[in-house]
């Protein structure tokens, strides 16, 4: 998996071939054809573990513990991210690797969505039954971590090409709104009409 993690990101999938991978891993093609029937099959095998080990690192953040609700959404969702961008950084054809993950393991990315979904939900539930945030009323911990993962989506495509740093950000300001406005507002700021400010 090292070896063709390392040749697909110094050729992206298009250009790589099976001999370049055995090679890198110090196999036969014949060997490498053993474990794997086709490129596409290896592919779709490195694509799995990099979401294993995305999903791997948000577990470990979500563990963690500690910060309120968007400290702690904001932490996993970013070593999430980061765990996939370290598989690709520095790539001239990370946007083809990506690109290709999408399309050719459809499925499989969607599965590893839902559950990291899921793991974000836990959080925010946890959060919850341990008094630390109130939810509105109507507003489930589904929902607050279905929202706040579609509008990472969306922030992603905003500030991909301004760097990690600037994503970061924006990330972290995101996770702050959504948060901020499934918040019940507390009894006093709801009678004054005024909504007491959380975050930065």
């Amino acid at each position: 998996m090292k070896a063709a993690e390392a040749v697909f990101a110094r050729h992206g999938f298009r250009q790589t071939a099976m001999a370049m991978v055995a090679e890198q891993a110090g196999l036969t093609r014949q060997a490498l054809y053993h474990h794997f029937a086709s490129k596409e099959a290896l592919f779709a095998a490195l694509v799995d573990a990099l979401q294993e080990n995305a999903l791997a690192s948000a577990k470990a953040a979500a563990a963690r513990g500690g910060g309120d609700l968007s400290e702690t959404v904001y932490r996993i969702m970013l070593a999430h991210h980061k765990s996939f961008v370290a598989s690709v950084a520095g790539s001239p054809f990370a946007a083809e690797l990506v690109e290709e993950g999408n399309k050719r393991c459809a499925a499989a990315v969607a599965a590893h969505a839902r559950r990291f979904e899921r793991e974000l939900e836990a959080a925010i539930a946890a959060q919850v039954r341990a008094g630390r945030f109130v939810l509105r009323t109507g507003v489930a911990p589904r929902d607050l971590a279905e929202m706040a993962t579609v509008a990472a989506k969306g922030v992603k495509v905003a500030y991909a090409a301004e760097g990690e740093l600037r994503y970061a950000q924006a990330l972290k300001r995101m996770i702050e709104v959504v948060c901020a406005g499934a918040a019940k507002a507390p009894a006093k700021a709801m009678r004054t009409g005024k909504l007491r400010r959380t975050g930065s």
